[in-house]
């Protein structure tokens, strides 16, 4: 236990910090640990002149309005923007089969004014609908029936947006995921992401991650603001915030008198269950990397059902960073869970703190990850011009290296989510490729939609699901 305490200790600490942006992407993970810095040098903001707008789609079904999430995105992309030499594009975006509100327009000059009011640089450029050309598009867009609504009507129409307006950059606001029709933009991600639904100067709930590892709002906008540039959310804190009031509490009074605001509400997805696997043999064993949060959330529970739908499952568990990635980690509670999860699915679990070379594995991983590895798992966020990569995403990246290269079978293949293929893909440093099983949506396991080889027609005589 002593040598688990000092590991934790050691990667607690250096978590805490923030990479050199500017460091060559052939420099291991190892490397760049001891030049992090605490504290956020202004060195490291990449100022420059921009060449165009940020757009920053407001995604509504009703009509536009400011959400306490959309708050501190607003916040963050205006400062990012304006670091860029750049302003804000704010376009309204309708996602539901209403389709435009025909008082967006007006609603947005209003918004836009009011930011603009309190020195930050946001223009209003009306609805989607309002753009040239665009009208016939988002009618049809927002009647069409598809399966995938939440993804690929926002998707689509911020990038007839973004064509419209020639804006390069796009910010990945509340409830916008990337399809196949903004891949070819510049996208950046909020530093914010956990939001309360009514008070955008709330403190995180106890519950959740600390940040440089999970989200907190007020941290996030007092350091995109330049009020702080710890790593660590508590150090300082009471100023920051304090500060953060101040420079924020009337812009966000002024939106709500004007009648502006609204509630926000976790995006929810439509996306039926969708399971592809097209190299595993049906009957093969799967590992099934996870991060051992304390609740088991119902994506996790997906996936491990649609593995175990291809084979016998192993599901290998990081109970390491979640030891100071949370204030209080019930470990033996998290644990329990993550038995009965491999138990109801008759598979095995192997937890990352169990491992008597641990150290040695996550040693290796970050001698041999490299910063541009880091970079492409990162996506968007490494973009940033203030604020990009930070120690936790080095030792994270590590942890769940070892976790994809761990399990019973070392031949077996791997469950992932998509959103997390990105990360998997630069795992091939540290062992040979494995195959791959990807399971996206919140739909029924039932009624899911499979996508695999022609011969899992025909089953394999002593496989049973």
């Amino acid at each position: 236990m002593t040598d688990l305490t000092a590991l934790v200790d050691e990667l607690d600490r250096a978590s805490s910090t923030w990479l050199d942006p500017r460091a060559d992407d052939s420099a291991t993970l190892r490397q760049l640990l001891p030049t992090a810095a605490a504290l956020w040098p202004t060195a490291w903001d990449r100022v420059g002149s921009g060449d165009g707008g940020v757009l920053f789609p407001l995604l509504y079904t009703q009509r536009p309005q400011i959400t306490t999430a959309a708050f501190h995105h607003l916040i963050d992309a205006a400062c990012e923007a304006e670091r860029g030499g750049g302003q804000v594009l704010l376009v309204s975006v309708p996602t539901s089969r209403h389709g435009p509100n025909p008082k967006a327009d007006d609603l947005l000059q209003r918004i836009a004014a009011v930011f603009v009011a309190h020195g930050l640089p946001v223009s209003a450029n009306g609805d989607v609908s309002e753009l040239t050309g665009a009208a016939q598009l988002v009618a049809r867009a927002c009647t069409m029936g598809c399966t995938r609504r939440a993804v690929d009507v926002p998707d689509l129409l911020t990038a007839a947006a973004a064509d419209a307006l020639g804006a390069k950059d796009v910010v990945l606001t509340d409830g916008l995921v990337p399809g196949r029709n903004l891949h070819t933009l510049t996208l950046m991600t909020p530093l914010s992401r956990l939001h309360d639904r009514g008070d955008p100067f709330a403190e995180p709930p106890p519950e959740a991650k600390k940040p440089p590892a999970g989200s907190d709002a007020l941290w996030s906008s007092a350091f995109t603001l330049a009020l702080t540039g710890a790593a660590d959310p508590d150090q300082d804190r009471q100023a920051y915030v304090a500060a953060l009031g101040r420079r924020t509490g009337p812009l966000w009074r002024q939106l709500r008198r004007e009648q502006l605001t609204g509630h926000y509400s976790a995006p929810v997805s439509n996306e039926p269950l969708r399971i592809r696997a097209d190299d595993h043999t049906l009957g093969n064993p799967l590992n099934v990397p996870l991060f051992g949060a304390p609740a088991i959330s119902e994506g996790t529970r997906a996936l491990v059902a649609a593995a175990a739908l291809a084979g016998p499952v192993t599901l290998v568990i990081d109970d390491l960073t979640p030891r100071f990635s949370y204030r209080t980690y019930p470990a033996g509670e998290a644990r329990a869970r993550y038995q009965r999860l491999a138990s109801d699915h008759r598979g095995q679990v192997r937890f990352l703190t169990d491992l008597p070379d641990l150290p040695d594995r996550i040693e290796n991983a970050l001698g041999t990850l490299t910063h541009g590895a880091l970079r492409k798992a990162a996506g968007p966020r490494s973009r940033r011009r203030r604020g990009a990569l930070t120690g936790y995403d080095a030792v994270h990246l590590a942890v769940m290296g070892v976790c994809c290269t761990t399990g019973t079978d070392q031949n077996a293949t791997v469950a992932v989510k998509p959103a997390n293929l990105a990360q998997f893909r630069v795992f091939t440093a540290l062992g040979p490729p494995a195959r791959l099983l990807t399971c996206t949506g919140s739909g029924d396991i039932a009624t899911g939609e499979l996508h695999v080889p022609a011969h899992w027609i025909t089953r394999t005589p002593g496989v049973h699901l």
